[in-house]
């Protein structure tokens, strides 16, 4: 009896046993009306970074003293600055890094050099450019461009613009500029013997004001 009655305790104790196993092994989700495990959110995405604020130009090209082909003085520092040229032999070469207000690094301008040569002649130009991404009065600046002959009163100063030709003249006669019709250049200054005109034209992807002397 005795016997028999541990073998009837151990099945009961068995039965047991794998009757909690039976309820640990089953999900929620397989149980009749459970509701379904909630899927873990998804990692939050990182928001993309902001485009950094073009710089503003105003103080930097002081366009309101371009009015008459005038330069303020850090315009015309960073024109200089463009071209080095030699006191003695007169030949231009490029200029170095430019530190300019608002950027965080120099600027190196761009350079070149063309020489035409013949009878009697000797011909040679000089055009560096300087990028120069910024806003100016809601205008998208591109750069900058000093050209000029060697040894000559020829040279012109370029602000070059990421904007229509009319929408450049129309901003600009809005601050002060008098301009002719695009494509037309306006005489400017009164130094007897040197003519300087102002205009604005189209050029590719966008317009340029031109202050020309020669």
């Amino acid at each position: 009896m005795r016997g028999r009655a541990i073998v009837v305790a151990a099945a009961v104790i068995l039965l047991l046993l794998a009757g909690v196993l039976i309820l640990i092994l089953r999900q929620p989700s397989e149980r009749e009306g459970a509701p379904p495990s909630p899927r873990p959110p998804p990692a939050a995405e990182k928001a993309a970074p902001s485009p950094p604020e073009p710089v503003d130009l105003g103080s930097v090209l002081d366009l309101q003293r371009l009015t008459d082909c005038s330069r303020g003085p850090r315009l015309a520092a960073i024109f200089e600055q463009m071209v080095r040229v030699d006191p003695n032999t007169f030949e231009s070469r490029r200029g170095g890094p430019i530190e300019v207000p608002g950027y965080d690094r120099p600027l190196v301008p761009t350079f070149e050099r063309l020489r035409e040569t013949g009878d009697n002649l000797d011909i040679r130009s000089v055009t560096a450019d300087l990028d120069l991404p910024g806003r100016w009065h809601g205008l998208a600046v591109a750069g900058l461009r000093r050209s000029f002959y060697e040894e000559s009163d020829a040279s012109a100063i370029d602000i070059r613009f990421a904007e229509p030709p009319e929408r450049v003249r129309e901003t600009l006669i809005r601050h002060g500029f008098r301009l002719p019709p695009v494509g037309e250049g306006r005489e400017v200054g009164d130094e007897p013997g040197i003519s300087v005109t102002i205009g604005v034209a189209p050029i590719e992807g966008g317009a340029v004001l031109t202050c020309a002397t020669g």
